[in-house]
């Protein structure tokens, strides 16, 4: 009935799929786990083990073909209806989270959606990363159902499988980034059903601030490709939106020279004790002006 995604790239997969077995073995219904590493350069041999252990569909491939490309990979070697895609970073929140989606599932489910949760974290060093998360992904049922597409993270979703082959991840987004977003976007001009529940998984791996940083400046260059290429409208995107604002100014080189010319002490900022959301949301914003000039 259920196929498990999961998406390895450099995180040790053990503990999800203890916990995910635990959980399979208390089940009436038949679920298989797939687990593909996208060239990880850490824990391979781990994950091979913990693959071979738990009889996992699993397999190291030889190129690393960025989210959306291992996603589509996956879920062309499922072998049932609704396909479960789930980030390699992390943990049910509960004990019953296979059994609450399954429980969900009715012959009218396209797409499910259980949500996020970022536990607190003492760490400076990892910060930036924790608030983004704490205050901007992990939303209640009741928030998402506001925006129910934009809401809609593929960290932690269940789908119908024929309607995911129709989709698929646009594969022109080959590094981290807004995968998410088009993905969405897709659900949104098809006027998919998208069902939102509260059974959230934890995110376990909060980046340092500076690697935050740096998946973001490459998150952003994504975010052009979908821009330059029409992929989602402008308006659907809150940073776009800002941007064609700029553009309609004409404001947008003089904000990226003030972005050059202040960049470092921004980016320095951020990856200190003293970030701040709105000061990432500044950097976000000067540095996807900085790259539309190239």
């Amino acid at each position: 009935m259920l196929s498990i995604l999961i998406p390895i790239y450099n995180f040790d997969i053990t503990q999800l799929v203890v916990e995910l077995k635990k959980q399979i073995n208390n089940l009436d219904n038949t679920v298989e786990i797939i687990a593909f590493d996208d060239h990880s350069s850490h824990y391979i041999e781990k994950n091979k083990k913990t693959a071979q252990k738990y009889n996992l569909n699993y397999d190291y491939l030889e190129r690393n073909l960025g989210r959306s490309g291992i996603i589509n990979l996956l879920a062309k070697h499922a072998n049932y209806e609704y396909l479960l895609i789930l980030d390699c970073d992390v943990l049910p929140k509960t004990d019953q989270f296979l059994s609450t989606y399954l429980s969900a599932v009715s012959q009218e489910t396209e797409a499910i959606y259980g949500g996020r949760r970022h536990e607190y974290i003492k760490e400076k060093t990892n910060k930036l990363r924790w608030k983004y998360g704490f205050y901007k992904e992990d939303k209640t049922v009741i928030e998402r159902l506001r925006k129910p597409y934009l809401s809609t993270l593929t960290n932690n979703l269940l789908i119908k499988k024929e309607l995911f082959q129709c989709i698929r991840f646009n594969e022109i987004l080959t590094k981290y980034g807004y995968e998410d977003t088009l993905f969405a976007y897709e659900l949104k001009k098809r006027r998919s059903h998208v069902e939102h529940i509260d059974n959230p998984v934890i995110h376990k791996d909060i980046d340092e601030n500076s690697i935050f940083v740096d998946k973001t400046e490459r998150a952003l260059i994504n975010l052009k490709t979908i821009y330059n290429s029409k992929l989602i409208p402008a308006k659907e995107i809150q940073l776009l939106k800002v941007y064609e604002k700029i553009k309609s100014l004409k404001l947008e080189v003089v904000i990226s020279q003030l972005f050059i010319f202040f960049e470092n002490k921004i980016r320095n900022g951020l990856t200190s004790d003293r970030n701040n959301l709105t000061l990432f949301n500044i950097y976000k914003l000067g540095y996807f002006c900085k790259i539309n000039r190239r």
